[in-house]
Formats: C-alpha cells, structure tokens, sequence
C-alpha cells in the first residue's frame, strides 16, 4: 500500500477530498434554500387567505417602523380612488399566456390624496396609442381588488435601469424611482389588480392572477451536486483500482531466466 501515498496520489487523495466536500455542500445549501422557499410560500399562502383589512391602517403600519412595509405584502384589499392615467408607466416585457406584451402601472389617488401603484394588467405588442386608448380605465372612482405586493428588485443579470430622469417604461416596478416623479405620496407597495368596479370600457388590460408558489430548481440542483460528488467517487474507486491491478498483475509475472553461458 505503499505506492498509495507517494506525492502523486496523496494528490489525488485531497483533490477528490475537496471536490466531494465542495459538492455535498452545495447540496445542502441548495436543500436548505429549498426549505426557505416552501417557508416563503407558505407565509405567502398563509397572508393571501386573510381576511380583507381595512387599507388605510395596513399601509400606515407598512409606512412606519418597526413593522415597515412588509406588514402589508401579500395582504388582499379592497380600494376605492381615482385612476390617474397621466402618470402611467408601462411595466415591459410581460408576457401572459404565451402572449408578447406589457403591464400597466396606474396611481390609484386615495381620498387621502395619496397614491397607491396599481398594476392594472397585459396588454398586447405594440403598445400603441390605439392599446391604451383601449385601456383606458373609467374616470371618478373605482374600487379596485388585489394582493399588495412589494417592489421588484434587479436581479444580478436583470436588465439595467432607465437613465435618470422622468421615466414612461421600466422593466420592473421601482416604487423609488416612479415616486419620486410623482407629485404626491407613493405607498410602499403596488396592489396586482384582480377585480374592478366599474370595469374598463374595453377588453384590455387583462388581469394577471398572482401566480401558484413555486419552489424553484433547487431540489433539481441538489440532486445535481449529489451526482456531482458520486461521480467523483466513483472515478476515484475506477483509479484505486487500476491501480491496484496494475501493481498486482506486475507483482505476478515470472521473472525470465538467466540465459545459460554455453
């Protein structure tokens, strides 16, 4: 067993030590990522089954420590105001059911005289004059129905923010930059519309229902770094054991004789 613990294999020891390690912690951490998401998912679940409450004391616990906005995420609620269609800003690259298209994002005025964002719903490519004029909401007011939900973040690879300044089109809801080209309060939270009182003249825009919880591929990428590390045993086993078998059958031959002097 000697020949095991020459310079070269001790080498080959640690590096499959490493690589095994490494790969049976990515596992686990995926795994507990897993469990963080059905946690997440079920608060969520758990929220959106609440009964309605009355909006203007969720929004003013969301608007104040300790609880801050996220006393108000994920709660459905029923809201009565004023669409305010001059400072609309399409929410891009939406599609819905297979279909190309954007968002709308309305300030809802409260009685308050504050404002709530309201994600009305899809409408198709392109979206033109002839769209919105379609999507127009009815003017006075209108009582709205949906989940509160908070603002999109930009993901690592997300696409890059608009340039400074007034902004029509965004490619997530930024509640920050679009409230601070507003000339009254933004509430922290954006309401995704499910139902509303009286309903648009037209067929657009479509509500987009919030959808079922997903747990996301991190059981597939466990079971991937599982594989990871049992194929890197495996291949380890495959070199012990040529190794061993060359060294055996080596061992093994018959020496030739000496040649004989004549």
């Amino acid at each position: 067993m000697q020949h095991f613990l020459t310079r070269r294999w001790v080498a080959i020891h640690l590096l499959t030590l490493v690589i095994v390690a490494v790969c049976l912690s990515m596992a686990i951490w995926q795994l507990r990522r897993l469990d963080q998401r059905r946690e997440e998912n079920a608060h969520v679940a758990a929220r959106m089954k609440l009964q309605p409450v009355d909006l203007q004391t969720l929004l003013d616990r969301a608007a104040a420590p300790p609880e801050g906005a996220e006393a108000a995420e994920f709660r459905v609620v029923s809201v009565r105001g004023t669409f305010d269609v001059s400072e609309q800003v399409i929410l891009q690259s939406r599609p819905f059911k297979r279909r190309s298209g954007n968002h709308l994002l309305t300030p809802l005025i409260l009685p308050s005289g504050e404002a709530l964002l309201v994600d009305r719903g899809w409408v198709p490519l392109p979206t033109d004059d002839a769209v919105l004029a379609e999507a127009h909401p009815p003017s006075g007011t209108v009582t709205v129905e949906g989940p509160l939900l908070p603002p999109e973040k930009r993901g690592f690879l997300g696409v890059s923010d608009p340039p400074p300044g007034r902004v029509t089109a965004t490619a997530r809801v930024d509640l920050d930059r679009i409230a601070a080209q507003l000339p009254y309060r933004l509430y922290p939270v954006y309401l995704r519309l499910q139902s509303q009182q009286p309903g648009n003249v037209g067929a657009l825009p479509e509500p987009v229902p919030i959808p079922p919880p997903d747990e996301g591929p991190h059981m597939e990428y466990a079971l991937q770094w599982f594989l990871f590390a049992a194929t890197a045993l495996l291949i380890y086993i495959g070199l012990l054991r040529r190794e061993h078998s060359s060294r055996t059958a080596g061992a093994g031959d018959p020496e030739e004789p000496e040649p004989v002097a004549a």
